[in-house]
């Protein structure tokens, strides 16, 4: 990928940026109970686990090739985002509630001179609800 002024490596010898993906769910459990699941997960696993098993994974798919993870590897950075996988409410196995009753509804009911905003509040997990739930609760403080 190139980009302005930033070119993407053109050889074996040239470093580059891996980004590996993990999205933790146990099978068998339902979309939502599998969502909390992962997040748990996520939270609970330690940066040492997920350097070992990043170092592994990367030694059994490139060490014929010649990798060595203790070389090859400058640096790694985890983004522990469990926040980031907010559950969507799916219609063909979530029940359809009440007004006002729906759990990200209840769970971002303000508490004193706190209010609650993140993607989970809004029942989604990308960028632009989150902000839209900041605004919302900014917009609640300020109303008193």
């Amino acid at each position: 990928m190139n980009i302005g002024e930033y070119r993407s490596p053109r050889s074996p010898e040239e470093p580059i940026l891996l980004h590996l993906s993990r999205t933790p769910c146990k099978p068998g459990l339902p979309a939502r109970e599998q969502h909390k699941a992962g997040r748990m997960e996520l939270l609970a696993t330690t940066f040492a686990d997920f350097e070992r098993k990043i170092r592994e994974q990367l030694a059994r798919m490139l060490s014929a090739a010649g990798f060595d993870a203790a070389r090859d590897i400058e640096a790694i950075t985890v983004n522990r985002w469990p926040h980031g996988y907010g559950y969507e409410y799916n219609p063909l196995f979530d029940p359809d509630w009440p007004e006002g009753q729906a759990p990200h509804i209840i769970g971002r009911q303000r508490s004193g001179r706190i209010a609650i905003a993140n993607s989970d509040s809004g029942a989604t997990a990308y960028t632009d609800v989150a902000i839209d739930q900041a605004y919302r609760a900014v917009s609640e403080l300020l109303s008193d």
